[in-house]
Parts: structure tokens; C-alpha cells; sequence
């Protein structure tokens, strides 16, 4: 999870919410939870090709931005070879390359608009300017779609940057996807309700005006960019379903979902750079203001409403399948099923925080190589990580220990049972310091089959005993996972979370029953509900 204060916001931007935020947000702190837990039904990965195409994308980027090497350093770092990666996990390289090409552009072109103000005494200029140059990429990208009969034949319109024009080389691959007018008119459509949103959000922007949350919502979904991606998705994965599914309400309504996810996470996790370059235009700090809520509130606030549309993007999902196979019959299920899976992935773009967060001032690493040729030599600091002596923040340095050790075996299986009491056996007598439980002949608690567990309480021992377990763990599947003590969690988030997202496994990984803790979440709010009743009787 990453963690940041709000340093400044006293900007201008914050009378699109209220000014009464700048004195709330100054100095708070809030946690952005692990999201991932969040989705783990829904399809994800990272394309095969990623590291090729990456590449590709530097090459792109570092034509793009000459001469600020900032600016490129940022572009980079916001990966959109990966973004095309995670959001096309399964199309072709070529069809990737696109992607990528596509991100580049729909990123840099967004970027631009911030770049033109605002400006001291001229914000109507500004806002202007930007109408100016969304008309002008408009124009510019209906015309090499080739929407039209002859817009091949006639005058290019001009491209109002280098990086619009760069849209020219992503045309010429979609027209070579898709060949249906139609279908590229439809991808249009999306494209241009994006930029008029962006243009939208732009004059709200500069005229200070506060918006109800609706409104925000209203502009803030088209300016995420969800719909055409979902389009461009549906196109580069070849996928092909009836019109009349196209057109349904509730592919509609997924849609809607995930452009919401989107845009919850783009928030999230772009607050702190909006409130330090006083650009704010933000989900969160628009909630804090219309739920008078505080940072953290708002925060959990927006962690509630990615629940609710992840459950509603899969009871229209379900409602979408039944519909679609009683209409078309059961051959449809398989595009259906891709496409379901297609606008899952394009949820999942959020990134974990930074590793390198309190070293961006530190010098640059040197390239020089060691004796061997091989490896690089690393800074010196005289003294060791503190992780050799204590497990890292938030891991249980406490009684629980940080590190569970499940080590599983089948229980029918007499070969995988005799070699796994063997092995329960010798840990007890060369590790008599780590703390070991029952032996149990059958499935118990989340775990699918029969297993012992071992705890460990210190990095010594942990750098010890799994790479022991490394070579002795035989024909055994293992899993490691963490206990952590956040507190701004549930017992039952954190659990899921250190048992999926943060688990490591030997072997073969073996499916958890991970419903169990969400029985246990449902439980605990339950229980909280009855006591708070009972408080209530009670003072009354």
C-alpha cells in the first residue's frame, strides 16, 4: 500500500471543490490499500510480448520529447508498453505494437492540455487554446480513420502537435485491423466523447466554478479514456458478437463500471501530484466536499464504490451471458466469455507503489562492473539494511511471527504422505527453535489438502530455513505467506491479501479457499452491527 501527506493545497484549482479543502487536506495522510484482492476473479496478466514492445515504446518516446529530459524520464516511468500489456494480455505482437503506439498518444495528447496554463490574468485564453487544440486532434484523427469516402484523397488537416501527429502511424494500423468503416466510426465516436469531456473538464477547470458531485461525475468518466480502450480492445482481439449485444444495456452498464474503476484508480493514486502541481480535478477531494468527509474517509469512500461496481460489472456480466445464450445459442458463449474477460482487463491498470519512493534524490547508480565482468557495483553505505535483523513494516514482528510455512502434501497419495511426516519429523529435530504444529491427515481451514505449518519469527531464520526447505521440501507444494498488522484494514482483508497477492509459493501453487475469508469479513460485520444495536438499547 502506498502511503503519502498532503503537503500543500492552496491552489487555485480548488475552487472547482470547495474552498474549504485547502485547510482540511494540509498535512493528512491516508493509505492507498492493496487493490488487487479486490479482483481476483477477474482475468489479468501481462502479455507475453511486453519487454519486446517496450522497445519499441522507449524508441517512440524518446522521438517524441526532445529536449527535456525530465519529461521523458516521467513518460517512461508511466510505462504505457506495460499499461498495452496488461490491458491486451492476449493479442498478437503486432496488435500489441498498436496498443502501445495508441497509449503513447492518448497519454501524451492528455498531457498537453495541462502544459497550456493555467496562465496569470489570461485563464479564458488558456481554456480557448485548449478548445482549440482538441478541435484540431479531432479533425485530424477523423480524417486518417478514413470515415469517410475520399477523406484519403483530400487535404490533411494539420496536426496541432508532433504528438498528435503521431496518431497518423496508429491510423494506418487500425484501418489495417479494421477494415469495417463502421466499426472505426464507432471507435470515433468514443474517441471524440473523450476529448470533448477533456475540453469539458478544461473551461470547468479554469473558471473556478464549484461542480455538484454529478456533475464531476459527468465529465470525469469521459475524460478517464475507458470507452474508446474498451473499443480499441474489443477490435484488436478480434472479438465478435451480435450487434444487438453491442448494443445492450448491460454491456453498457459494464462499461460504465469499469470506466468508474478507472477512474477511482487514476485518482487514487494521481491526488498527490495534482495537489502539488495544483491541478486538481479529483474524484477524492470531490467526494470530501460533497460527503463532508476527511482525506481518509474519502479514501475508503472511493475503496467502497470500486466494490460496489465490481459487483454490479458481474451480475451484468452474468445477466448479459444468460440473455445472449437464449438468443444466439450456446455458441456464442466463447466471444462472450472474451469479451467479458477483454473489459476486465482494461480495469487493471493500477500500479504498486514506487519501490524507490524515498530515494528520488539520490545519484544516479554507476555503471561500472565488478571483477567478474558481469555484475554492477553498488553504492556502498558503510551499514545494512535493517531488514537483516527485523522484518519490515508492516510484517508481525510480534507473538504470530512474520512468516507462515504451509507445507502441503495429498493426502491419498501414501508416497507424498510417508515423505512429508519425514519431513515434519526432521524440521522438528534441526530447527527445534521454529515453532511447528500438528500434522494434519485432512483439509483444514483454507487449505485444499492435508499440511503442516511452520512459523518463522526473524530474517535469520527466514534466510535459513526456506532455502533448507528449497532443496528438502521433495516432491511437497509450499506456501510462504506474510502476517502484517495494518490497522486500516480488516482482520479479513488483511488475510486475503497476505494469503493471494503477497503469497510465495515452491512448487505447485494449490487453489485456497480464500471465501472463507470473506465468510469471516461478513461475520465480523455482522457481530459489529449487533453490538452497535445493543449500545443503542442500551443508552436508550
Amino acid at each position: 500500500m502506498e502511503k503519502t501527506r498532503v503537503a500543500g493545497a492552496d491552489c487555485w484549482a480548488m475552487r472547482l471543490l470547495g474552498s474549504d479543502l485547502a485547510p482540511r487536506l494540509r498535512g493528512q495522510q491516508f493509505r492507498i490499500p492493496d487493490l488487487w484482492p479486490l479482483f481476483e476473479t477477474w482475468k489479468r496478466g501481462v502479455n507475453r510480448e511486453y519487454m519486446r514492445v517496450k522497445i519499441v515504446v522507449d524508441a517512440q518516446l524518446e522521438g517524441l520529447i526532445v529536449g527535456n529530459e525530465k519529461a521523458l524520464a516521467e513518460a517512461k516511468r508511466a510505462e504505457p508498453g506495460l499499461c498495452a500489456a496488461a490491458w491486451f494480455p492476449d493479442v498478437t505482437y503486432d496488435a500489441l505494437e498498436t496498443a502501445a503506439l495508441y497509449s503513447i498518444w492518448l497519454i501524451l495528447w492528455d498531457d498537453a492540455i495541462d502544459r497550456l496554463g493555467p496562465a496569470a490574468g489570461d485563464a479564458d485564453n488558456v481554456a480557448l487554446a485548449a478548445e482549440e487544440y482538441c478541435w484540431a486532434s479531432l479533425r485530424f484523427v477523423r480524417h486518417h480513420l478514413w470515415l469517410d469516402e475520399g477523406d484519403h484523397g483530400i487535404e490533411e488537416p494539420a496536426a496541432p502537435t508532433k504528438i498528435c501527429d503521431s496518431f497518423r502511424d496508429v491510423a494506418v494500423r487500425l484501418r489495417r485491423y479494421v477494415e469495417d468503416v463502421k466499426e472505426r466510426r464507432r471507435l470515433f465516436e468514443h474517441l471524440a466523447e473523450f476529448m470533448e469531456g477533456v475540453m469539458a473538464e478544461y473551461r470547468c477547470k479554469m473558471s473556478g466554478q464549484a461542480q455538484s458531485l454529478d456533475e464531476f461525475y459527468s465529465v470525469r468518466l469521459k475524460t478517464v479514456s475507458v470507452k474508446p480502450l474498451l473499443e480499441l480492445s474489443r477490435l484488436l482481439n478480434r472479438i465478435s458478437v451480435p450487434q444487438d449485444v453491442l448494443e445492450s444495456s448491460e454491456l453498457d452498464n459494464m462499461a460504465l463500471d469499469v470506466a468508474k474503476i478507472g477512474m477511482i484508480v487514476n485518482d487514487l493514486f494521481s491526488l498527490k501530484k495534482e495537489l502539488k502541481d495544483e491541478t486538481v480535478t479529483n474524484m477524492v477531494t470531490a467526494t470530501m466536499s460533497a460527503h463532508n468527509l476527511d482525506l481518509r474517509g474519502a479514501v475508503a469512500h472511493a475503496i467502497r464504490e470500486m466494490q460496489k461496481c465490481i459487483q454490479r460489472f458481474d451480475a451484468n456480466s452474468a445477466a448479459l451471458q444468460r440473455k445472449a445464450v437464449q438468443d444466439h445459442g450456446e455458441a456464442i458463449e466463447g466471444e462472450l466469455k472474451r469479451l467479458i474477460q477483454a473489459y476486465q482487463a482494461i480495469s487493471l491498470e493500477f500500479n504498486w507503489p514506487s519501490p524507490l519512493a524515498g530515494y528520488e534524490s539520490a545519484p544516479p547508480l554507476p555503471d561500472e562492473k565488478n571483477e567478474d565482468g558481469k555484475s554492477l557495483k553498488n553504492p556502498q553505505t558503510g551499514a545494512l539494511s535493517p531488514a537483516y535483523e527485523r522484518f519490515i513494516d508492516p510484517l508481525d514482528n510480534g507473538r504470530r511471527g512474520g512468516f507462515d510455512v504451509h507445507v502441503y502434501y495429498f493426502q491419498n497419495n501414501p508416497e507424498q504422505t510417508k515423505y512429508a511426516r519425514e519431513l515434519w519429523e526432521r524440521i522438528r529435530r534441526e530447527f527445534p527453535e521454529l515453532r511447528i504444529y500438528t500434522f494434519w491427515d485432512r483439509p483444514i481451514g483454507p487449505h485444499p489438502v492435508a499440511m503442516f505449518e511452520v512459523n518463522l519469527f526473524t530474517p535469520a531464520q527466514f534466510g535459513a530455513f526456506i532455502p533448507w526447505l528449497a532443496i528438502w521440501r521433495g516432491p511437497l507444494s509450499v506456501l510462504v505467506h506474510p502476517n502484517t498488522t495494518e490497522e486500516d484494514i480488516s482482520i479479513a482483508e488483511r488475510e486475503l491479501k497476505n494469503h493471494t497477492s503477497r503469497a510465495i509459493w515452491m512448487g505447485e501453487r494449490l487453489p485456497l479457499d480464500v471465501a472463507r475469508f470473506r465468510m469471516f469479513a461478513q461475520a465480523q460485520a455482522h457481530q459489529q452491527a449487533q453490538s452497535a444495536a445493543s449500545n443503542v438499547q442500551a443508552s436508550g
